[in-house]
């Protein structure tokens, strides 16, 4: 897992980030991120992707499912994050990846 993670000040200024739960959600996703290539539950996974739930990243970030769910679309909307959903997980996969890491 990261444990350094770089966030520029400009990030203020963005409306994809001016909601609490969508910046928690997006800092997670940051730190639980895959920092290189390799498998994880199965799946092939490239650095800056992660496969998670709704329902486990809204218990580790404290929010409900609906707040998690809305905070992904927001994020996917704006071009942050794109999703690859299966009847199980959804892969995440944060663009840009390596201008948030130090």
């Amino acid at each position: 897992m990261c444990e350094n993670i770089k966030l520029n000040r400009e990030i203020l200024g963005k409306s994809e980030y001016c909601y609490a739960a969508r910046f928690k959600v997006f800092v997670a996703l940051l730190f639980l991120a895959n920092q290189s290539d390799g498998f994880v539950d199965g799946l092939w996974l490239k650095r800056g992707e992660l496969v998670t739930t709704q329902k486990a990243l809204a218990e580790r970030v404290s929010l409900t499912v609906k707040q998690v769910r809305l905070a992904l679309a927001a994020l996917k909307k704006a071009g942050v994050i794109t999703t690859r959903t299966s009847r199980v997980n959804t892969i995440v996969s944060i663009c840009n990846f390596d201008s948030y890491m130090v």
